[in-house]
């Protein structure tokens, strides 16, 4: 891909959406439910079912935490897990690995007044990259041009340049 360029995405076919908006709606209904400042959701799909799903929030006990800039801020009021990657860790335990090969993840990121943000999809590069190296091989959004799917080499692509 060329530096700046889109990545390439691809609209679901029927077959695919239906199951997709399935999830994107459950992904939304779990984004309502946390209580995070920002809500984001993501599941993890494989064979047409859901393999884990994660919302962002505070770190768990013993679970890695995202990009607080603890020198900026002197705290940890700014730590997040981000939903991708708390998806990932859930799917990953005990066998769970071994399906994240050809997985699909759905994101939902949620506007302020509960509907699904439309707009440009969320890239982040570490939960690309996380995602990637474990096999997950598509990012699905819903978008104002209706459901769409990034390779994940796509995705990845930009989220590296974006970040």
């Amino acid at each position: 891909m060329l530096s700046g360029s889109q990545p390439q995405w691809r609209p679901l076919t029927r077959h695919d959406s239906l199951v997709a908006q399935q999830m994107v709606d459950r992904a939304a209904e779990l984004a309502r439910d946390s209580h995070a400042r920002t809500r984001h959701a993501a599941l993890l799909m494989a064979d047409g079912s859901m393999l884990a799903w994660g919302t962002n929030g505070v770190p768990l006990p013993g679970e890695d935490h995202c990009y607080c800039k603890v020198a900026d801020h002197g705290n940890h009021d700014f730590c997040r897990t981000h939903a991708e990657q708390r998806a990932i860790t859930l799917a990953r335990e005990g066998d769970g690995w071994r399906k994240l090969a050809e997985a699909k993840l759905i994101y939902v990121r949620l506007e302020a007044d509960d509907s699904v943000r439309l707009e440009d999809p969320h890239y982040c590069a570490r939960c690309s990259r996380l995602a990637l190296s474990l096999g997950v091989t598509e990012w699905i959004f819903a978008l104002s041009d209706g459901l769409v799917g990034y390779s994940a080499s796509d995705y990845d692509a930009v989220a590296q340049l974006r970040w």
